[in-house]
């Protein structure tokens, strides 16, 4: 028996490039025949908790800490491509006050008794499509072809984060547990 799936903690990157971003998401999807509507949200993965903890006590934990950090912008430049067993393509992201971000999570977490993913080697990156919630796995060959498109025609460009969101594991449909907006001054 496997052991239930963790719980994920995102970011919700908004503004112009986003839209560029879920423009290529569907056109890799419908060339490849990945997904259906709903499209899974584009989103930066910055905590996993195990679910065999009490999420009812995790949420107040999360409200405290993400309502001290103010906004803050990412960088969205090239490809990022998972080989197997992911076959994940997407884009890469760079920015200092995410991965502060996430390296405070991992800590306020920790002290609060919680058991989270370590983030300390984590490649942010948005995935635009992967097999994880698709109608179908892609062949290799389908992989590396959508790769090629990502690093032709992702944008290049920031997005800004002003929300976080808790979600449930299983897609579709998206089930966010718990949002948070980031309203403080520290990051």
């Amino acid at each position: 028996m496997q052991p239930p799936k963790p719980f994920y903690i995102v970011a919700i990157p908004d503004g112009v490039i986003m839209t560029e971003l879920l423009r290529l998401q569907k056109l890799i999807s419908r060339k490849f025949k990945m997904y259906t509507e709903p499209y899974p949200t584009l989103h930066l993965t910055v905590g996993v908790l195990n679910r065999s903890q009490e999420l009812e006590l995790a949420v107040p934990v999360l409200r405290g800490m993400f309502s001290s950090l103010s906004p803050f912008s990412v960088r969205i430049q090239g490809k990022s491509c998972f080989k197997a067993p992911f076959l994940s393509v997407g884009v890469d992201i760079q920015s200092q006050p995410l991965s502060y971000l996430a390296g405070k999570l991992e800590g306020t977490l920790l002290k609060a008794g919680f058991s989270p993913h370590s983030f300390s080697r984590w490649d942010f990156h948005i995935s635009l499509v992967s097999p994880h919630f698709a109608g179908r796995q892609w062949s290799n060959t389908e992989f590396n072809q959508a790769c090629e498109i990502v690093k032709k025609h992702a944008p290049t460009g920031t997005a800004h984060v002003s929300k976080l969101e808790l979600w449930a594991p299983d897609f579709p449909p998206l089930n966010i547990l718990g949002q948070f907006a980031l309203e403080g001054t520290d990051i």
